[in-house]
């Protein structure tokens, strides 16, 4: 076994000059099974230590190179041994005696039958080769896994189930993310190529004198992966006496952990913010010229929008103080403070979940262009530092790989994700998306693996209809989650804590050991994958002759052969001792488009014209005028205090990401103990208004609107805009009569409340979950029972 001593003896010269540091960490890693001590695992939530005694997982440690104490870790034991947990296949009762010619409508109604794993695997095989041949393999699509195996290396169950179908000949797929796709697509289209680059957090910390956090909230979202090294990054801000000012609906986590500067804003306004701010800017001559006329393209003529000079309505602090509820004076004092002062904007991706969602961050990005601060160290803007490891200086290592999807049979064009209903129901329909023409797929078989779409997915009720149109869904995943109920086939898959893998996290290498045995008649995802691919004749094209701990050696020792700073162990040291290897970081000093401000010419952006584009000759060319005009504009969101609908439906609904779990893993496990309210996921409401509906703090609510209902705990605060209520997405969908449209929601599902349509616009086709309008009332009758988390029986 490699000691500390000689492993820094074996650091390769290249290393010579940099900071030491610990390489290599010591512990009882898990190899091998261990009864009573430590394994090392790596989750969708990040890296950990599991402790176990007398063979079962007993408690949870965080990595002493974690940085902040992560409460999410704490419940992974009950998520391993979850009374949720599927414990073998099974089959739902019409489907098994119909197949195709089953009564959809029954689906989510719990009537299942547990089969062997042989007949399982014979009835997908079956289903699958029937839809390539009376339908042809379009016809069959993957559906979105999500954050089931972020971390994962050989477990990805995105890629290795589109490795498995492009084994099969091929399916239909879908493009984008429910998380960041409109500010994706426009940020590739007017500037750079996404929101992931930011500067150093080292660099922002030394110069940054404002930190202006608009929609996000960083210290919930970094708690998730990697980021967890962010969560300090961001708190250091208070320690390093940085003023921060928050523009959020609500006086967030973020907030209170500051001690930020809150500045309320009511939903789906930021572009009249922005807009307010720009008018200020422009009218008392506070714009850097030079950088606009250097390093943009289109400012004169956006200037004139500002102005006023053809809609007749100049964007004054006055107009957008009408909108936004934030008052002139407010508006105009925080334009000058943050032209006065070196000052980041940290632009969360709430602002763009909404309707015309490309236009907030695109607004966002020109207030910084009018600042002029773009390039210079602890100036600009940020659209990534509230996500995983973004701002934190990349480490000095090699790129550990993982499994491939390989190339999909199907050239069929993707249709968006956010348009998965849509998708399922109407085969054949044509849009546009950035300009292309996109025809939806004859969609008869599904295949889904650690995903769960009743969370992912906006508008509950019309995706319980959608689920109704294909004519074989399979789900795969280790726990009965709301998806897995409207399967026809379900198959239980071992969970990240029962497979061995290899992880990459920041600067850690980590061996990935399975703490337990797969539970109950539960499998890893390869070997369903693998026998599934026998029985179709490519196993060896599909496995390439490798096992699982095969895959995880062929990585590792990839990256080994490719590491300049670390002389990394042999594979079998690595697997069987310590199990961690720490890499040096970089010097954090980069700072983001310091060479284009510096020669725009020699560093261009990927544009048409080469500059950070104010107004776009590409998204102008496409004519979608009325939703995703050529420049920064403001349009009424289809949902807001301002629409017809909100006479009937006053309070303004937001759906944020959750401070108390990732998405919707975790809900079902005893982590609900310390934060639901009457069993059921919380509802913050303002005083006011809950003193007009004669609610309590603690009350179970009814949430409404004309899409659906669904119940939730009263949390009274002040900490949360009047007339705004905020209800965290992830919670597990549990309707009251199973299967039924309609039917109410017993624990507070968000997107039961939220719309699929319209979406952002023609150019991104993203999610506008995070805004909507509803109703909430004081329910009057006794609350149902939660059974969320509890299985179907099954003969």
């Amino acid at each position: 076994m490699i000691n500390r001593r000689d492993f820094i003896s074996r650091i390769v010269p290249a290393a010579a000059g940099i900071a030491m540091f610990p390489a290599l960490a010591r512990a009882a890693s898990g190899a091998g099974g261990v009864t009573d001590g430590r394994v090392l695992v790596n989750t969708s939530i990040g890296p950990m230590w599991l402790t176990k005694k007398g063979g079962n997982v007993v408690g949870v440690e965080p990595l002493a190179q974690d940085g902040v104490d992560n409460p999410l870790i704490q419940s992974m034991p009950d998520r391993l041994y979850n009374r949720s947990r599927i414990v073998a296949p099974m089959v739902r009762r019409d489907f098994l005696a119909k197949r195709e010619k089953s009564d959809r409508t029954l689906r989510g109604s719990n009537d299942f039958v547990e089969v062997s794993w042989d007949d399982a695997m014979k009835l997908v095989t079956d289903e699958i080769s029937r839809v390539k041949t009376a339908y042809g393999n379009e016809s069959i699509h993957r559906g979105k896994s999500s954050w089931a195996s972020n971390h994962a290396h050989v477990h990805r169950t995105e890629a290795m189930l589109q490795r498995f179908l492009n084994g099969a000949g091929g399916c239909s797929n879908f493009f984008g993310s429910y998380s960041s796709q409109a500010i994706t697509e426009i940020l590739t289209a007017v500037a750079w190529g996404g929101p992931g680059t930011t500067s150093d957090w080292p660099s922002l910390h030394e110069n940054t004198k404002l930190m202006v956090i608009w929609g996000a909230n960083p210290v919930t979202t970094t708690r998730i992966l990697s980021a967890r090294y962010s969560t300090k990054a961001w708190l250091a801000l208070k320690e390093k006496s940085i003023e921060t000012i928050v523009i959020d609906p609500v006086r967030s986590e973020t907030a209170q952990a500051l001690d930020s500067r809150w500045v309320p804003i009511t939903p789906g306004t930021d572009v009249a913010l922005a807009l307010g701010m720009m008018h200020t800017l422009l009218t008392e001559d506070l714009h850097d010229k030079e950088f606009l006329q250097n390093c943009t393209n289109g400012f004169d003529e956006f200037a004139e929008y500002l102005k006023g000079t053809k809609d007749g309505t100049p964007k004054t602090a006055e107009w957008a103080a009408k909108i936004t509820g934030v008052p002139a004076e407010t508006i105009q004092e925080l334009a000058r403070k943050m032209q006065a002062t070196r000052t980041t904007i940290a632009c969360g991706w709430s602002t763009q979940r909404q309707h015309h969602g490309e236009q907030a961050p695109w607004s966002i990005l020109t207030l910084a262009c009018m600042l002029g601060q773009i390039g210079l160290p602890g100036g600009g803007a940020a659209f990534g530092l509230h996500y995983a490891d973004g701002g934190f200086p990349k480490a000095d290592m090699p790129v550990v790989g993982g499994m491939a999807p390989g190339k999909n049979p199907v050239e069929l064009d993707p249709f968006p994700i956010a348009c998965l209903s849509d998708a399922w129901l109407n085969p054949g329909k044509k849009i546009q998306c950035k300009g292309r023409e996109i025809t939806f797929p004859d969609i008869r078989l599904v295949y889904t693996a650690g995903g769960n779409q009743f969370t992912h997915h906006q508008n509950t009720n019309r995706l319980i209809k959608a689920f109704q149109a294909p004519e074989t869904i399979i789900v795969q995943d280790p726990w009965w989650t709301p998806t897995a109920h409207f399967a026809d086939i379900v198959l239980p898959a071992s969970s990240d804590l029962e497979r061995d893998d290899i992880g990459q996290v920041i600067n850690l290498i980590i061996a990935s050991h399975a703490a337990v045995a797969p539970q109950h008649k539960s499998r890893p995802d390869y070997e369903i994958y693998t026998e599934l691919a026998s029985r179709m004749g490519f196993e060896q094209a599909y496995t390439e002759g490798r096992s699982q701990l095969d895959w995880v050696r062929k990585f590792y020792d990839d990256a080994k052969a490719s590491s300049k700073t670390v002389q990394m162990p042999e594979f079998d040291e690595f697997w069987s001792g310590e199990g961690i290897i720490e890499f040096p970081m970089g010097k954090g000093d980069f700072t983001h488009l310091a060479d284009f401000r510096e020669e725009p010419l020699l560093n261009p952006m990927g544009t048409a014209t080469g500059l950070i584009e104010i107004v776009s000759p590409f998204v102008s060319k496409l004519g979608y005028d009325d939703d995703c005009p050529g420049h920064p504009t403001w349009m009424e969101p289809v949902e807001w205090k301002g629409s017809a609908s909100s006479k009937d439906y006053p309070l303004q609904f937001l759906s944020a990401h959750p401070p108390h779990r990732l998405h919707s893993q975790m809900d079902n496990t005893d982590a609900g103990k310390t934060y639901k309210v009457a069993g059921r996921e919380p509802v913050y409401i303002h005083p006011e208004d809950a003193k007009a509906r004669g609610i309590a703090d603690g009350d179970v609510v009814k949430l409404f609107n004309g899409r659906g209902e669904t119940l939730a705990g009263a949390v009274v605060t002040d900490n949360i805009s009047q007339g705004v209520v905020l209800l965290h997405e992830g919670s597990w969908y549990d309707p009251q009569e199973p299967g039924k449209i309609g039917s109410l929601d017993k624990q507070g599902s968000a997107n039961v409340l939220t719309l699929d349509d319209p979406l952002t616009s023609r150019f991104a086709q993203a999610t506008i979950a995070s805004l909507a309008i509803i109703q909430a009332e004081k329910y009057a009758e006794t609350a149902p029972e939660v059974t969320a988390y509890t299985p179907p029986k099954a003969s």
